[in-house]
């Protein structure tokens, strides 16, 4: 968590939430939806949060209209198996961390530049 809010914060993005738990992440976003808190620009999120799964944040954000128009970047240490399930869920970016910080950099500055 760390690590991905620097490299944002490296890019321009000074505008943080962050929450090490995909329940308490959804419960934010559960909040955004109803108007309580703002709406993030982008998600960063990690498939495997060691004592919890990322997956059950996925699968909400997929199934809830407002929320899938937010990008989604998932960066994990994660393989093949999480890349396609990223594709079918239309995951905006896939970014492994065994490629390092470049390609979450990158797509962070492409989310900051509203190209993703």
């Amino acid at each position: 968590m760390q690590i991905a809010a620097g490299l944002a914060r490296s890019v321009g993005i000074t505008d943080i939430e962050a929450r090490t738990s995909s329940r308490a992440a959804q419960t934010y976003l559960e909040k955004g939806i109803q108007g309580e808190v703002p709406l993030p620009d982008g998600i960063v999120l990690d498939l495997d949060l060691g004592y919890e799964s990322g997956y059950e944040l996925l699968r909400f954000w997929h199934s809830t209209p407002a929320l899938s128009q937010i990008p989604m970047i998932v960066w994990t240490l994660l393989g093949e198996e999480q890349r396609e399930i990223c594709r079918l869920f239309k995951v905006t970016v896939f970014a492994s961390k065994w490629e390092g910080t470049t390609a979450l950099k990158d797509a962070l500055t492409r989310l900051e530049q509203s190209a993703l």
